[in-house]
């Protein structure tokens, strides 16, 4: 199993990170390295800077959850991840930080998202992470992504939190499945994009399956646990 606290405050150095952080700002003034290579390390300097506050506060503080648990989101436990608790906060998250044309949520999208993977002939892990792949943000909201680029911390945060959902329901996954996941959420979030904000700039990618096929009668926490009983996740 993955350590999911991987990098917590125990194992800070501030010494070590003053020097990290000094060599980054170096480094994004120059920007003379890959957009993806500067972003990993500002998410690795963020990510400890976050746990050397928690730790001169206490620790990171944890929130309640509906089936009446806790969990820490900034330090998450496998074992305190609920997937109804999942399912209760993605059906009630609002894709495009609620400025679409009406409220269409995380839960339905990651229905979608599964459904298609399966349509494209993504095995069963493939389709369980389609499914699970937003999971983090029923502990640290959804946050636009492209504000998400920009906000130091968050896809650090949100990679603890995918670590912990994969160990609480022991899936394992290939480089394959996860490159299949990524393309069909990223095509899934243009084609809701072109129906939410229309406009000329804006087209629909093919979809082998609609949005319209996703029961859209049905209460978007039923389809998810519905979808997640068909993949065997509970």
């Amino acid at each position: 199993m993955a350590d999911s606290n991987e990098g917590f405050a125990g194992s800070v150095n501030p010494s070590r990170l003053e020097d990290d952080v000094a060599a980054l700002a170096r480094a994004l003034r120059a920007a003379e390295e890959p957009d993806d290579e500067l972003r990993r390390r500002a998410e690795s300097v963020a990510g400890e800077l976050q746990d050397l506050l928690a730790k001169a506060n206490g620790g990171h503080a944890s929130i309640d959850t509906r089936t009446g648990g806790t969990i820490t989101p900034l330090a998450p436990e496998p074992e305190r991840i609920e997937l109804a608790d999942v399912a209760h906060a993605l059906s009630n998250l609002s894709r495009f930080a609620g400025q679409a044309k009406c409220f269409y949520s995380v839960a339905r999208h990651s229905v979608h998202v599964s459904r298609e993977v399966e349509a494209r002939d993504g095995g069963q892990a493939a389709q369980r992470w389609g499914l699970l792949h937003d999971a983090s943000e029923a502990y640290l909201s959804d946050v636009p992504a492209p504000v998400k680029r920009s906000l130091p911390g968050y896809t650090a945060a949100e990679r603890r939190l995918q670590t912990a959902v994969r160990d609480a329901v022991g899936l394992e996954l290939t480089a394959e499945d996860e490159r299949l996941v990524d393309v069909v959420d990223g095509a899934i979030g243009r084609y809701e994009l072109a129906v939410h904000f229309p406009s000329e700039r804006r087209e629909k990618p093919q979809l082998e399956v609609a949005p319209a096929d996703i029961d859209p009668d049905t209460e978007p926490k039923t389809l998810f646990l519905e979808r997640a009983r068909e993949l065997n996740l509970e």
